[in-house]
């Protein structure tokens, strides 16, 4: 079988290989055999082969931080699965064609959901959700505001904020996409330079929530403009420079800065949390109310072509790779 791997830190379309290694045939009483359909390529990913993620890989080094799977194979004491579940694998390695896992270290989902979709459902929509739920106590018709929003924390931030009948005011750098963000149920669409009008206006609605994946001067800039005693949750650096923020905004305005990382959040949910927030995030999913365009689906085979083609900020949705055999 085959396994996505990097030896050196670098560009990741050059670093990134296949490499080919001996077929899973024995497992032991306690562990399950999973088949991998598909697996998204997040920006983490990428910064992972680089070497500007959280942790510094140990090299070499496997990769991958989702997928979806199917149940190939259990042991003996294996109670919760069954051969053929649809599952979400909760633990990092995932570009590969076979793993072997534990039962806690596995959700299963529905089988009639949609893979592509699913295959992205461990990351993005569990951070959305956890940033908009866990913070603040946002009620209907409040404002909230959020930067990256094209990014797919952010479409999913917007398709949850109009589930629960939550106003957004979101600000992207490229003017092409509000109409794409307004069609996901965006209510106002800024470019991230605002003009005064604009910043009158978010003065004004009072948003007590910013999710930020920018960092920089930017922070401080939409710091100035929230309410009192406002949550900023930052979650990013795409920016690539530190946070700014004036001591006026935390002493005065009493403005309290976040840091996300789920990772901290899942090691300190127990796996019966875990099983539901991912049922209830299925379940948005079978129903369609969340939702993530998809660019192009390349074979595991073409991996470095699929990687060169996720590093293109300019694409229109994810990129995603099957290990399929046909």
């Amino acid at each position: 079988m085959y396994r996505v791997q990097f030896d050196e830190i670098g560009k990741a379309s050059d670093q990134v290989y296949l490499k080919k290694v001996d077929n899973i045939n024995a497992i032991n009483e306690n562990e399950v055999l999973i088949e991998v359909i598909c697996f998204p390529i997040n920006p983490a990913d990428i910064l992972l082969v680089e070497g500007k993620y959280a942790n510094k890989p140990k090299l070499p080094s496997l990769m991958g931080a989702e997928c979806i799977a199917k149940v190939k194979k259990i042991g003996n004491n294996i109670r919760k699965f069954k051969l053929g579940d649809i599952v979400l694998p909760l633990v990092r390695d995932n570009w590969v064609e076979e793993k072997i896992v534990t039962e806690n270290e596995i959700i299963k989902l529905p089988n009639n959901i949609d893979v592509e979709q699913a295959c992205m459902l461990k990351v993005n929509p569990a951070t959305a959700y956890l940033m908009l739920n866990n913070y603040v106590k946002v009620k209907q018709g409040d404002f909230i505001i959020q930067n990256a929003s094209n990014s797919s924390v952010g479409n999913y931030v917007i398709q949850l904020a109009k589930l629960y009948d939550i106003n957004t005011i979101n600000l992207v750098r490229r003017k092409e996409v509000i109409s794409t963000l307004k069609d996901y149920g965006a209510n106002y669409v800024f470019k991230l330079n605002l003009n005064q009008k604009e910043e009158s206006f978010i003065k004004s609605s009072n948003p007590k929530l910013f999710i930020d994946a920018v960092a920089g001067e930017h922070v401080n800039t939409i710091a100035s403009l929230l309410t009192d005693n406002s949550t900023i949750i930052n979650y990013g650096l795409l920016s690539g420079e530190n946070i700014q923020l004036d001591p006026h905004n935390t002493i005065f305005k009493n403005i309290i800065l976040k840091g996300f990382w789920l990772s901290l959040w899942l090691n300190k949910m127990s796996i019966e949390e875990k099983n539901k927030l991912y049922s209830y995030l299925s379940e948005l999913i079978i129903k369609k109310v969340l939702f993530t365009k998809v660019e192009k689906v390349f074979h595991i085979n073409n991996i470095k072509e699929a990687i060169g083609a996720a590093s293109d900020f300019n694409r229109d949705g994810k990129i995603l790779v099957t290990t399929s055999k046909a």
